[in-house]
């Protein structure tokens, strides 16, 4: 080991601890890390629902980009009178010839029929509504932004999530690798205690504390066992794998990384990060709405041209066209118009306030993640340093073996605190690599997705 690039021999701990693989089968998946967040951000669940509500939030947009545009309507009506008013011309009414009256009786003209028939086709163009229809583009659009930030989010966190399971994997393995070696000392040291029961050297009581150290190491077996079929489970999960699909992950992680100045880094989160990019469209969005708000004190003016066809009706012939400008404005309305502008200067006020929260947040987080990385750094020389002399300490005890003066249960027991000091080592070391996964995912970046 070499203190000075404590992650420096990780992949080969990895692989000397891990078991031997067996063989592939249908249901067995190799990855290495950066295969493994590229899988995960192109087929977990959740990150495809939040792509379709990308997709929801555009289609949206073009619907209101639509309004822009003239609209052409038809309105039809079929409608039954039950009676109506006849034109009386009285007899006689207009003129006398020879003593004869003209008209020679009462005669009732009809205005229209009962049954009748009315279409109008018209083409209607928004003018000054054109103003609310350009606040609510706006709020489109940036609504269609809050959901990419949103998804930017979720990808960090599950690239996150998959390098915190990843390392979990390899870790558990090991420490399984350990708690394996801890059983055999266990075990040898329990036959050991028998023998010196039967020779009488020991009391029974040795025997019985040799029997519960070698089942707790079984349990300890047992326990990792378990550990590691409920992370690999859930990595599949986030995988969008099959649940019952073997993982043969690559220890060789990068291990690699260039790590900047904290300002850097906090400027880059107040830039980059999607949390305060979602907060920043919010407030664009709420913007638009107290524009669209006091829009609505602005009357609403349209222009239309209509042909219509009708038969029933009297005094119109059966197809005429209509056209000009309609306006339609609320006078009075108690005060509802204020509200609703005063409504949306708070959530102005609200979004402004947010985002001033969220970089405020940022901040303290890329201090606890910056903070973090360091101290991680110290327990990885730590734990360096503790393999360092576990190593040392099995090679003699392999050589007082050698000698007669060491007892094997003692051999086996230096060789499980070796196993052991490793898998701390591993930890300290992906420890230290989560970490700076952690600091990137502060920064507002994706960790491992290059």
């Amino acid at each position: 080991m070499n203190p000075r690039n404590p992650i420096r021999n990780l992949a080969v701990i990895a692989l000397v601890a891990m078991p031997a693989a067996a063989q592939p089968g249908p249901s067995v998946r190799r990855l290495t890390l950066s295969e493994a967040v590229h899988l995960a951000v192109a087929q977990n669940r959740g990150l495809k629902i939040a792509r379709l509500k990308v997709a929801e939030n555009e289609q949206k947009k073009a619907g209101d980009r639509a309004s822009y545009f003239p609209t052409i309507s038809n309105e039809s009506h079929l409608l039954h009178v039950t009676d109506f008013q006849s034109i009386i011309i009285p007899a006689g009414a207009f003129a006398v010839n020879g003593g004869s009256l003209v008209p020679d009786r009462n005669l009732a003209i009809q205005q229209g029929q009962k049954t009748l028939y009315a279409s109008g086709t018209t083409l209607a163009q928004p003018i000054t509504q054109l103003i609310r229809i350009h606040d609510a583009n706006r709020i489109a659009a940036a609504e269609i932004a809050v959901s990419q930030n949103d998804l930017k989010k979720a990808e960090n966190a599950v690239a996150l999530e998959v390098h915190t399971l990843y390392y979990g994997i390899l870790i558990t393995r090991l420490q399984k690798q350990a708690a394996e070696q801890e059983n055999a000392f266990a075990a040898e040291r329990l036959r050991e205690s028998e023998d010196d029961v039967r020779n009488g050297n020991a009391l029974k009581v040795a025997s019985i504390q040799g029997r519960a150290s070698l089942l707790e190491s079984q349990q300890s077996v047992l326990t990792a066992d378990l550990q590691l079929s409920d992370l690999n489970t859930e990595l599949d999960d986030l995988l969008g794998l099959p649940l019952d699909t073997r993982l043969e992950l690559d220890p060789a992680v990068p291990a690699k990384f260039d790590l900047r100045p904290r300002e850097e880094y906090l400027q880059t989160a107040w830039a980059d990060k999607p949390e305060i990019r979602a907060a920043e469209e919010t407030v664009r969005k709420a913007q638009a709405g107290v524009a669209a708000a006091k829009s609505a004190y602005i009357p609403d003016v349209t222009a239309f041209a209509r042909q219509s066809y009708q038969d029933g009706v009297p005094f119109l012939s059966r197809n005429f066209g209509t056209f000009g400008l309609s306006l339609t404005y609320d006078v009075f309305d108690f005060g509802k118009r204020r509200a609703a502008v005063r409504e949306r200067e708070a959530q102005l006020a609200q979004a402004e306030e947010n985002l001033h929260r969220l970089k405020d947040e940022a901040a303290v987080g890329i201090e606890k993640s910056y903070n973090k990385l360091e101290r991680t750094r110290s327990i990885v020389q730590v734990a360096d340093q503790v393999v360092t002399l576990r190593k040392e300490s099995e090679r003699l005890a392999q050589n007082q073996l050698a000698q007669g003066v060491m007892l094997v249960s003692e051999r086996r027991q230096t060789t499980a605190a070796t196993y052991k000091a490793q898998a701390d080592y591993l930890q300290a070391s992906l420890g230290y690599l989560l970490a700076y996964a952690e600091l990137e995912q502060a920064a507002g970046r994706t960790p491992g997705f290059n």
